[in-house]
């Protein structure tokens, strides 16, 4: 993660500028009330940055946030904005945020994988405006922590943080070791943007339909990214299979209609994030590292 910071004047207190890869839970599916592995991957070069310009807060009044550059719809603002209040209460304090957020090369980028860049950037430059300044398992930590707060808590958010302070893509599952994945490859995928899922079925299955679901997805992302490690398996065949079994949970937890030949859906926030391999989609196209 490279980082500038300098002190400005006027109104703001502090300006802190982030970048970071594009992470991207390309292979697995949330499945409610359970905790999935997923495959995270990384872009091969820097693609996101946040500017959080830290603002003198009104003497009395709520906090606030404003967003600007990129536009990632509703979900994402108001995700930001929880974040932000959950800040505030937690420094007994009214925040005043201003981010501006960009992501190079990416026309719809992923709402999800932004988020969880902007929020460390939030955790750190308002850390850096007070004097202090938090390591990179410390912003995580304090990250998460304010997501459940803000009830903005998925299970795949601390891995895309996790592997956008490393830089390196891996197999993450909340509350375990992330696993580098290591495969010393790289792979091009088309991002194509995002869609609304349709009717939530999720809460029609009892717990044995929903624990074999999650049987079901954590054990192809397991079996998959074990074989991208030990060099058994390309990562387009790897895909292909992946795009099977996710957009199957995708359409039988969520109604999202299976994303076609060569694509996939991947999670986002409270939608889906379509990804394909290159030629199969219309989407702007990203080099990651395996």
């Amino acid at each position: 993660m490279g980082r500038r910071a300098v002190r400005v004047e006027a109104e703001e207190v502090f300006r802190g500028e982030y970048r970071y890869p594009l992470a991207l839970p390309v292979f697995g599916a949330p499945v409610p009330g359970k905790v999935n592995p997923y495959l995270v991957i990384v872009s091969s070069d820097p693609l996101v940055s946040i500017r959080v310009s830290v603002l003198e807060p009104p003497e009395r009044g709520a906090p606030s946030v404003s967003v600007a550059g990129v536009r990632l719809g509703w979900r994402f603002e108001l995700a930001v904005k929880s974040f932000v209040d959950a800040l505030s209460s937690r420094l007994e304090e009214p925040l005043a945020l201003r981010l501006e957020v960009g992501v190079d090369g990416v026309s719809y980028p992923p709402a999800a994988p932004v988020y969880a860049a902007a929020s460390l950037s939030i955790v750190s430059a308002v850390s850096e405006a007070a004097g202090y300044s938090l390591e990179p398992g410390e912003a995580l930590e304090a990250a998460s922590g304010i997501d459940r707060d803000a009830a903005v808590w998925l299970d795949y958010l601390d891995g895309l943080r996790r592997a956008l302070l490393e830089a390196r893509s891996m197999v993450y599952r909340w509350g375990e070791d992330p696993v580098p994945l290591g495969a010393g490859s790289a792979a091009e995928l088309e991002l194509v943007g995002e869609e609304d899922i349709g009717q939530d079925y999720s809460r029609r299955f009892g717990d044995p339909v929903l624990s074999a679901a999650s049987r079901l997805a954590g054990v192809s992302v397991l079996g998959l990214a074990t074989g991208l490690q030990r060099g058994e398996t390309l990562f387009n065949e790897a895909f292909e299979e992946a795009a099977r079994v996710d957009d199957a949970l995708f359409y039988m937890l969520y109604g999202a209609q299976p994303a076609g030949e060569g694509c996939k859906w991947t999670p986002s926030l409270q939608r889906v994030y379509g990804v394909c391999l290159p030629g199969r989609g219309m989407g702007d196209r990203v080099a990651f590292t395996l």
